[in-house]
């Protein structure tokens, strides 16, 4: 498992409810992406566990919540093979978030239609990837302008699938406004 979790969980025992969700919310996805299911799930229970005795108080470490609890069970999902599970996880983690974190929409919407890309539910991703554009068009977010990147690279391998290639204009004309 990764040592930097580890290392961040043993410094912060008596750390509140919210900080100890998001150390085994980190730790819960470095095992999944070691392939230690068995941790990996042990750790997302204490995640769900710390973060249901949270109150409703912003703490520090971003105020860990259930957005973020959903993220990181996405990952986990991921990274242990289950795909649908991820998707919806991710997608719970959207409809939790508070609209002013227009940042980690974004961002969660570009994970999911790369995961979709991935798994090749190509008008699905489509679909998404408009989303995330509609998005990412009104935020300035580095990890956005990267997701724009990663679908510029992968769109090309599928032209051949209806809306691709508008999706892909579409992608550039967002890319060109964002360096403009």
């Amino acid at each position: 498992m990764d040592e930097g979790a580890n290392a961040a969980a043993e410094a912060a025992p008596a750390a509140g409810p919210r900080l100890v969700a998001f150390l085994r919310g980190q730790q819960a996805a470095a095992a999944a992406m070691t392939g230690d299911r068995h941790t990996a799930l042990a750790r997302l229970r204490e995640t769900e566990t710390a973060l249901s005795r949270a109150d409703n108080r912003r703490d520090a470490v971003g105020g860990y919540d259930t957005a973020a609890y959903h993220f990181h069970e996405g990952h986990v999902r991921w990274h242990l093979g289950d795909q649908d599970g991820s998707i919806t996880s991710l997608r719970r983690s959207n409809q939790a978030r508070s609209p002013l974190e227009r940042q980690g929409r974004v961002h969660c919407l570009g994970v999911i239609a790369e995961r979709q890309l991935r798994m090749r539910h190509v008008e699905t991703a489509c679909a998404t990837w408009h989303t995330f554009l509609d998005e990412h068009e009104a935020v300035s977010s580095a990890r956005g302008d990267q997701h724009v990147k990663t679908l510029l690279k992968a769109l090309p391998a599928h032209r051949r699938v209806t809306g691709v290639r508008d999706l892909e204009d579409r992608a550039r004309h967002v890319a060109a406004l964002k360096t403009a």
